[in-house]
């Protein structure tokens, strides 16, 4: 296959915004098809036993997702490492259970960014708990509550999903 280069990149307005509003998590479901467009999109599903996504809302400036690329001219390979890092509030036994059933699955995660834009991490190979801590804090103001981070690996980037009605949220 040849990797050709047959596009620039262009300056916009500065109006972009840094952060995510939510999680939708979801188990893999490796017999999830997607449909990708020109631009590798994803603008459908099919499959059997579709995934359902479940909302962890996130409050402003606490989340964040981020993906690094691996590039190896010597082995001639290529992926990237998907990071997702949640922040919960409020350290309670439903938290606490809620963090054990997520440091054990495999899971598909749509991020909605402060853009708007929905990203699908964990395409091909689904989503890993990493690191979790559940922390009470030590001062007034630090956080009581539990940071995860979710990672996966891809042989490309996160997808950008064209319409997210087409995934079941609950």
């Amino acid at each position: 296959m040849a990797c050709l280069l047959n596009t620039g990149y262009t300056l916009g307005c500065r109006d972009s915004l840094g952060g995510i509003q939510i999680a939708y998590i979801g188990n893999f479901n490796s017999d999830q098809l997607y449909t990708l467009d020109a631009n590798n999109d994803i603008i459908g599903l099919t499959g059997s036993g579709m995934t359902s996504y479940y909302t962890f809302e996130q409050e402003m400036e606490t989340g964040e997702f981020n993906q690094e690329g691996a590039f190896s001219t010597e082995n001639g390979t290529v992926f990237f490492t998907q990071n997702l890092t949640l922040i919960f509030h409020k350290n309670d036994a439903t938290l606490r259970n809620l963090l054990l059933v997520l440091s054990q699955a495999n899971m598909s995660v749509i991020v909605k960014d402060q853009r708007g834009e929905y990203w699908l991490l964990g395409f091909q190979n689904g989503v890993r708990v990493t690191a979790g801590a559940m922390n009470t804090g030590k001062a007034f103001g630090d956080l009581n509550g539990v940071t995860l981070t979710l990672t996966g690996k891809e042989p490309s980037p996160a997808h950008r999903i064209d319409d997210i009605n087409d995934f079941t949220i609950i």
